[in-house]
Protein backbone atom coordinates (compact mmCIF):
# COMPACT_ATOMS: atom_id res chain seq x y z
CA UNK A 1 0.00 0.00 0.00
CA UNK A 2 0.72 3.31 -0.90
CA UNK A 3 1.60 6.26 1.67
CA UNK A 4 -0.70 8.12 0.21
CA UNK A 5 -3.08 5.37 1.28
CA UNK A 6 -2.31 5.08 4.45
CA UNK A 7 -2.48 8.64 5.24
CA UNK A 8 -6.49 8.39 3.66
CA UNK A 9 -7.70 5.66 6.27
CA UNK A 10 -5.60 7.74 8.79
CA UNK A 11 -7.82 10.42 7.99
CA UNK A 12 -10.91 8.87 7.75
CA UNK A 13 -10.22 7.11 11.71
CA UNK A 14 -9.42 10.44 13.52
CA UNK A 15 -12.50 11.81 12.40
CA UNK A 16 -14.34 11.19 15.41
CA UNK A 17 -17.20 13.10 17.09
CA UNK A 18 -16.46 13.60 20.67
CA UNK A 19 -19.40 15.40 21.99
CA UNK A 20 -20.80 13.51 24.78
CA UNK A 21 -24.28 14.23 26.22
CA UNK A 22 -25.38 11.36 27.95
CA UNK A 23 -24.06 7.57 28.93
CA UNK A 24 -25.27 6.56 25.86
CA UNK A 25 -23.11 9.05 24.03
CA UNK A 26 -19.85 7.92 26.02
CA UNK A 27 -20.82 4.00 25.29
CA UNK A 28 -21.14 4.87 21.83
CA UNK A 29 -17.84 6.34 21.89
CA UNK A 30 -16.26 4.18 23.64
CA UNK A 31 -17.43 1.31 21.30
CA UNK A 32 -15.89 3.84 18.06
CA UNK A 33 -12.47 3.94 20.03
CA UNK A 34 -12.25 0.09 20.51
CA UNK A 35 -13.23 -0.36 16.80
CA UNK A 36 -10.89 2.29 15.55
CA UNK A 37 -8.07 1.49 17.68
CA UNK A 38 -8.48 -2.22 16.30
CA UNK A 39 -8.37 -0.97 12.49
CA UNK A 40 -5.11 0.77 13.88
CA UNK A 41 -3.73 -2.24 15.14
CA UNK A 42 -4.52 -4.07 11.67
CA UNK A 43 -2.99 -1.38 9.58
CA UNK A 44 0.08 -1.42 11.85
CA UNK A 45 1.08 -4.52 11.41
CA UNK A 46 0.04 -3.99 7.33
CA UNK A 47 2.56 -1.38 7.79
CA UNK A 48 4.96 -2.67 9.54
CA UNK A 49 5.40 -5.66 6.98
CA UNK A 50 5.28 -2.88 3.80
CA UNK A 51 8.53 -1.79 5.79
CA UNK A 52 9.86 -5.29 5.80
CA UNK A 53 9.09 -5.68 1.73
CA UNK A 54 10.38 -2.33 0.94
CA UNK A 55 13.88 -3.06 3.11
CA UNK A 56 13.92 -6.76 1.31
CA UNK A 57 13.37 -4.97 -2.11
CA UNK A 58 16.26 -2.33 -1.64
CA UNK A 59 18.30 -5.13 -0.83
CA UNK A 60 17.59 -7.40 -3.58
CA UNK A 61 17.95 -4.55 -6.05
CA UNK A 62 21.62 -3.61 -5.11
CA UNK A 63 22.42 -6.76 -5.10
CA UNK A 64 20.67 -6.82 -9.32
CA UNK A 65 23.01 -3.61 -9.93
CA UNK A 66 26.07 -4.64 -8.90
CA UNK A 67 25.83 -7.99 -10.47
CA UNK A 68 25.02 -6.00 -13.68
CA UNK A 69 27.89 -4.30 -13.34
CA UNK A 70 30.08 -6.82 -12.64
CA UNK A 71 29.10 -9.20 -15.51
CA UNK A 72 29.27 -5.49 -17.74
CA UNK A 73 32.79 -4.79 -16.29
CA UNK A 74 35.09 -5.08 -19.12
CA UNK A 75 39.22 -3.47 -19.27
CA UNK A 76 41.18 -1.06 -21.84
CA UNK A 77 39.28 0.95 -24.56
CA UNK A 78 35.90 0.17 -23.69
CA UNK A 79 35.55 1.27 -20.47
CA UNK A 80 38.15 4.96 -21.74
CA UNK A 81 35.53 5.01 -24.75
CA UNK A 82 32.18 4.21 -22.65
CA UNK A 83 32.95 5.77 -19.10
CA UNK A 84 34.12 4.19 -15.94
CA UNK A 85 30.97 0.70 -15.19
CA UNK A 86 32.44 1.74 -11.45
CA UNK A 87 31.17 5.25 -11.57
CA UNK A 88 27.75 4.44 -13.66
CA UNK A 89 26.97 1.74 -10.78
CA UNK A 90 27.86 4.41 -7.92
CA UNK A 91 25.26 6.78 -8.57
CA UNK A 92 22.82 4.49 -9.86
CA UNK A 93 23.22 2.52 -6.39
CA UNK A 94 23.18 6.38 -5.13
CA UNK A 95 20.11 6.73 -6.79
CA UNK A 96 18.21 3.28 -5.60
CA UNK A 97 19.59 4.54 -1.95
CA UNK A 98 17.38 7.82 -2.44
CA UNK A 99 14.36 6.53 -3.48
CA UNK A 100 14.19 3.64 -1.23
CA UNK A 101 14.96 5.74 1.58
CA UNK A 102 12.33 8.17 0.72
CA UNK A 103 9.66 5.47 0.67
CA UNK A 104 10.73 3.69 3.62
CA UNK A 105 10.99 7.20 6.19
CA UNK A 106 7.47 7.68 4.44
CA UNK A 107 6.26 4.42 6.07
CA UNK A 108 8.10 4.81 9.25
CA UNK A 109 6.61 8.50 9.88
CA UNK A 110 3.41 6.75 9.44
CA UNK A 111 4.39 4.05 11.33
CA UNK A 112 4.66 7.07 13.95
CA UNK A 113 1.46 8.22 13.30
CA UNK A 114 -0.28 5.24 14.12
CA UNK A 115 1.39 4.57 17.70
CA UNK A 116 0.82 8.11 18.42
CA UNK A 117 -2.94 7.50 17.78
CA UNK A 118 -3.30 4.28 19.70
CA UNK A 119 -1.87 6.30 22.75
CA UNK A 120 -4.27 9.31 22.31
CA UNK A 121 -7.36 6.38 21.83
CA UNK A 122 -6.05 4.79 25.22
CA UNK A 123 -6.07 8.02 26.82
CA UNK A 124 -9.85 9.09 25.85
CA UNK A 125 -10.76 5.41 27.13
CA UNK A 126 -10.03 6.02 30.64
CA UNK A 127 -11.92 8.95 31.13
CA UNK A 128 -14.72 7.56 29.55
CA UNK A 129 -14.56 4.72 31.65
CA UNK A 130 -14.28 6.86 35.01
CA UNK A 131 -17.59 8.96 33.59
CA UNK A 132 -19.56 5.78 32.61
CA UNK A 133 -18.74 4.43 35.86
CA UNK A 134 -19.86 8.01 37.79
CA UNK A 135 -22.92 8.16 36.55
CA UNK A 136 -24.21 4.66 37.30
CA UNK A 137 -22.61 4.19 40.69
CA UNK A 138 -19.73 1.72 40.70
Amino acid sequence: MLAEDYHKLLAEIIDIDTELSSIADSRRLLVEINEREAILIKLKEGIVKDIRIAESDYIKRKAFLRKKYDMNQKNGITNIIRGSSKSKLIKELKKLESKSNKNIDDLKEIKYIIDDLLLQFNSMREPLNKSIKARFGN
